[in-house]
């Protein structure tokens, strides 16, 4: 029998590295830090990491399990995993593995802040882009990628002279504006390496103010489908909240989430959606934008859900933490949802009569 190689251990805990002051009390948040899920019908759990040992327990699609051990097996993985019977095998083909990043959270945090402190320093105005156009009925959507994979949809084209290349800036990213030139500006865009970026000088937009710097962020890691909420105290950035979260996938009627970092424009308590074929199918509740028509929002229920809505709810959200699988948008349960949407509004005097409200400082989201 082959070695058996244990390449990776986890400990279901957060980094030492990270300062905690856990705000958001909801039942909801995350026990597991490490864990595998079920991505086949079901899957057996055995005694030791190998396809002819005794199976102690069959676990069902989407079930979650923390994870102790990755297992190299010859050519295989396996994972040692926690289940209601005790530690067994799990083969690695027939699971995910999802992990909660809060290092590499942090540190994308650190670069923004670093890249507007720097470009503040060179007296270099900083800016987002503004190029979101509404399309509720999902129409002509431009699906064309640029070389990392975005899409052009609601986002705009920045060519990078050097090479005679075109990259999309999605919508509401951070950049510092280098050179305007008629009706262009020279951009140098957060998170992209290719500078600087030549865009029409009409997508920049000035509010809110980026040179305010921030003192809130959202972190979402699409590759774990999870997300930190985080807030600046002092000196320190403190993770203050963490949850499961679903990402878009790119399907008919949207587009897989965008990297990069972005300034939230505003919020709304409800979001009404569309079916494919353009009807109104439903609500998701506690809205806030941050990239085109991307918005982090509870779990949507469709009107003919209404009469039984804890129960559609609950069937979800277990599927929170897993796959893929919105239009674009972040998915969070209602009730973190709730907690961002009081947290970003802080103690601004709303108008309850209206929809749509303001931030009440800067929020920057980041998705990794």
């Amino acid at each position: 029998m082959p070695e058996i190689k244990v390449e990776t251990t986890y400990d279901n805990q957060i980094d030492d590295s990270i300062k905690i002051n856990i705000k958001y009390k909801g039942e909801d948040l995350p026990k597991l830090l490490d864990y595998v899920f079920v991505k086949t019908l079901y899957t057996r759990v055995r005694q030791n990491p190998w396809t002819t040992s005794e199976e102690i327990y069959r676990a069902g699609f989407d079930t979650k399990y923390l994870v102790k051990e990755k297992i190299k097996l010859g050519s295989n993985i396996w994972y040692k995993v926690e289940t209601p019977k005790g530690e067994g095998y799990i083969y690695g083909k027939s699971v995910e593995l999802r992990t909660f990043r809060f290092p590499e959270m942090l540190g994308r945090i650190q670069d923004v802040e670093k890249f507007i402190s720097e470009k503040n320093n060179e007296k270099v105005r900083l800016a987002s882009t503004n190029s979101y156009l509404p399309n509720p009925y999902n129409k002509d959507m431009k699906r064309a990628k640029d070389k990392y994979g975005v899409s052009i949809d609601q986002n705009i084209v920045g060519v990078y002279e050097k090479e005679n290349t075109e990259l999309h800036i999605p919508d509401r990213s951070i950049l510092s504006v280098e050179k305007i030139n008629g009706n262009y500006a020279e951009v140098k865009v957060e998170g992209i390496k290719e500078s600087p970026l030549k865009i029409q000088k009409k997508y920049l937009s000035y509010r809110p103010s980026i040179e305010k710097g921030f003192k809130k962020a959202v972190v979402v890691d699409v590759e774990n489908q999870n997300l930190g909420v985080f807030e600046k105290v002092e000196n320190d950035w403190v993770l203050i909240s963490y949850i499961y979260a679903k990402t878009g996938i790119e399907s008919e009627l949207g587009f897989e989430t965008p990297r990069g970092s972005y300034i939230v424009p505003m919020l709304k308590y409800e979001m009404g959606y569309r079916g494919i074929y353009g009807e109104d199918a439903g609500i998701a509740k506690y809205a806030i934008r941050f990239s085109g028509g991307g918005y982090l929002h509870g779990t949507p229920i469709e009107h003919d859900e209404e009469s039984n809505e804890d129960f559609f709810l609950n069937q979800k959200e277990t599927g929170l933490g897993t796959f893929k699988g919105t239009r674009k948008c972040i998915r969070n349960t209602v009730s973190h949802s709730k907690f961002l949407f009081d947290w970003i509004m802080g103690d601004t005097k709303r108008n309850e009569n209206s929809n749509y409200q303001a931030p009440s400082e800067n929020i920057i989201f980041i998705v990794i």
